[in-house]
């Protein structure tokens, strides 16, 4: 009898599918006494009925017992969720990887919070310490831009302050003491920003950072006085003492001639208070002799 093309194409599809079956699946997950699975395979294998006169399985059978292989396989698949494994690799690596995303966005999130002044560092490019030191283009612009956020109105109070805090960032990654966008209008305006806030951790952050300002201001000296006099919080008044002291420290390195007239500025202070809280600050931060003597020194010219 002869044997046509397509029986023999459906039986080498068929054989091969069996082959393919019997690697993928019972390979992996069959035991050596799994019952089930070698009942499973043997029906598989063995459940296609052949022509005994001509060892030959008709078209229609072939075709019928194809679907009922692949049906098979997919049931297999559902069973055996282990077998999925080897193929899902990529889809169980990307699930990984989105649950890590969430959770460091989660902590970004949390960190912006509890702290929204420093939320700037997580929007950061990676590279972005070692750009600042490699492109002076960069860095210009960049600190062109923050000095601009800084003073515009319409940005929120911690926006402009948070801005002020990466200049402030940014001229120590230069190594610089100063840097032009870093002037008294810049400090001037926080300060405006402090002292009509009702957010007293935010008055709080807004002069520590002002007092470590590298700028040198009669108009700075006199801010920090009037904090020092009339500010009911203790710890801000220290911080304005240490923005008075900060003041006199860097006119001794200024050509502006301003050294003394700030030291005797302090000493005037120091010497004719009556307030007890400024008298206290004062007292910790120039009270030793040896301050006071160069204070005198200064103040004399």
């Amino acid at each position: 009898m002869p044997i046509s093309k397509g029986s023999v194409a459906i039986a080498l599809a068929s054989a091969a599918l069996v082959v393919s079956c019997y690697g993928t699946f019972f390979k992996s997950v069959s035991l050596p006494n799994d019952k089930s699975s070698t009942e499973q395979s043997s029906i598989i294998v063995t459940n296609m009925p052949l022509n005994n006169d001509s060892n030959e399985l008709s078209v229609t059978q072939l075709h019928n017992k194809i679907i009922s292989l692949q049906r098979q396989v997919t049931s297999l698949k559902i069973k055996n969720t282990s077998i999925d494994q080897e193929y899902n690799n990529d889809d169980f690596k990307e699930l990984v990887l989105a649950v890590l995303t969430e959770k460091e966005q989660q902590e970004i999130d949390e960190m912006r919070e509890s702290n929204p002044l420093y939320g700037f560092y997580a929007d950061l490019p990676q590279d972005y310490e070692l750009r600042i030191k490699s492109d002076s283009d960069y860095a210009k612009k960049i600190t062109t831009q923050l000095r601009e956020q800084i003073l515009d109105p319409n940005a929120t109070d911690i926006d402009r302050l948070a801005a002020l805090t990466q200049l402030q960032m940014n001229m120590y990654i230069l190594n610089k003491s100063k840097i032009p966008e870093y002037d008294f209008a810049v400090v001037d305006n926080i300060l405006e920003l402090a002292a009509n806030s009702d957010d007293e951790k935010f008055k709080i952050q807004a002069i520590e950072v002002i007092t470590q300002a590298p700028v040198l201001d009669q108009r700075l000296t006199e801010r920090f006085t009037s904090l020092l006099q009339h500010e009911s919080n203790d710890y801000i008044r220290r911080l304005a003492g240490q923005g008075l002291i900060s003041q006199y420290y860097q006119s001794q390195s200024s050509e502006d001639g301003n050294s003394q007239q700030i030291a005797q500025h302090i000493l005037s202070l120091y010497q004719h208070t009556s307030d007890d809280n400024v008298r206290s600050v004062l007292d910790e931060m120039i009270g030793n002799e040896s301050m006071l003597a160069e204070l005198r020194k200064h103040a004399e010219g």
